[in-house]
């Protein structure tokens, strides 16, 4: 069930639900190797086109992301409480929020540093940006017919 969020009083959120499809990467490289991922991962990954799923269930975005050897699913909790995960074998430590123009702002620390990801709607398609160690990484999706 789709509910509005009381933080914001928007909906606009909602329009990241569904299914995207990677359509170009920008410095994702750069960014793997800020985040200290294997040589192997950062020259695999942008070659690789994942498919993002997402769903909203109150004020929680179930993301699926899919790629051609795997498959992660997360919970996110939008409302600003702690949210602690592994990723890429690092631990990883943040909050998440809904900003009132309806995009979803995560900022957290990993043992590299400072990250932050930024995802919203944009002219049907989904914006996703990701900064940490002054490198920015622009990645933008389609959404699935």
């Amino acid at each position: 069930a789709v509910v509005s969020t009381q933080s914001t009083g928007t909906e606009k959120h909602l329009e990241l639900a569904g299914e995207w499809h990677t359509e170009s990467q920008e410095n994702l490289e750069a960014l793997l190797e800020v985040l200290k991922a294997s040589f192997v991962v950062r020259k695999a990954a942008p070659k690789m086109r994942p498919v993002q799923k997402i769903a909203f269930n109150g004020l929680t975005m179930s993301l699926t992301v899919i790629t051609g050897i795997s498959t992660k699913e997360t919970s996110i909790p939008l409302d600003g409480s702690e949210i602690k995960e592994n990723s890429m074998g690092q631990d990883f430590t943040g909050t998440a929020i809904i900003r009132e123009d309806g995009s979803i702002f995560t900022e957290g620390v990993m043992p590299t540093g400072k990250i932050t990801t930024h995802r919203w709607v944009q002219d049907g398609k989904m914006m996703l940006v990701t900064e940490s160690g002054g490198v920015c990484c622009t990645r933008v999706f389609t959404r699935a017919a």
